[in-house]
Order: structure tokens, then sequence, then C-alpha cells
């Protein structure tokens, strides 16, 4: 499991982030993309993005 830094951050920097509501902190969390059975990106693509943070 991803820790809450590392969902900030993917959440802050992610092309496909949509908000669940207004206002909320940008995280994965808050991503309507982010949930199921599994607590991940549905898209498959949370791993992906944190890789190419450590990229740069």
């Amino acid at each position: 499991m991803p820790s809450l830094s590392d969902l900030r951050m993917v959440g802050r920097t992610c092309s496909a982030y949509e908000p669940e509501a207004e206002g909320v902190e940008r995280s994965c969390e808050t991503c309507v993309h982010w949930g199921g059975e599994a607590r991940d990106c549905i898209l498959d693509i949370f791993w992906e993005q944190l890789t190419n943070l450590d990229q740069t």
C-alpha cells in the first residue's frame, strides 16, 4: 500500500486526476479513479506515475 505522501505526490501530477468533490486536497484518495476492492487506481496507472516521479 502506498504512503499518504505518495498518494499526494502522484495526485498532484497525474494528468488523469478528477476530484470526487470540489475543494478537496489533490491526492489519489480524492480522485474518482481511486477505489475498488484493492483500494488502488482503477485506471492502473498509479505505480507508473509514481515511478515517473522518481526519475525526475
